[in-house]
């Protein structure tokens, strides 16, 4: 995989939202959004229902897309990047350390008293990027 460039990493630890795509057992795309946190080298951790379509895909194919964008009325400054990753669930430290930038990044978590349900570790296998290191339709892999 090409080293992630430090803008790029910035956009994805930035992002509020972004939306996972998986497989479900039955073939069917499955896209949720979720509010995800970066360890910003080659991790992005959600939290999911233990029972959710999601974590059921997961479990059948432990590959997913995440993606992160910004729309603009002015086409020329879209920006998005696109991973490619390998899911696993994760306890112990790694989950307490996500869960510790989970609660640093959306603090209104504390406000509906959230707790851990399925932490999962989105390890990035490859991703592109477009808008923001690249020039519109020049996205890097």
């Amino acid at each position: 995989m090409h080293p992630i460039p430090q803008s790029v990493n910035d956009f994805i630890a930035a992002a509020r939202v972004c939306r996972i795509a998986t497989v479900r057992p039955n073939g069917e795309p499955h896209v949720i959004p979720v509010c995800p946190v970066f360890d910003g080298d080659r991790t992005v951790f959600v939290d999911l229902g233990e029972r959710s379509l999601t974590a059921l895909a997961l479990a059948a194919e432990r590959r997913v897309t995440v993606l992160i964008d910004e729309y603009d009325d002015d086409w020329t400054r879209l920006r998005k990047v696109m991973l490619r990753c390998t899911a696993e669930p994760v306890t112990g430290a790694e989950q307490e350390a996500a869960w510790r930038r989970i609660r640093a990044k959306f603090p209104q978590y504390a406000s509906v008293d959230w707790k851990p349900r399925l932490t999962m570790a989105l390890r990035i296998d490859s991703w592109m990027e477009e808008g923001i290191v690249s020039k519109r339709g020049e996205g890097a892999t």
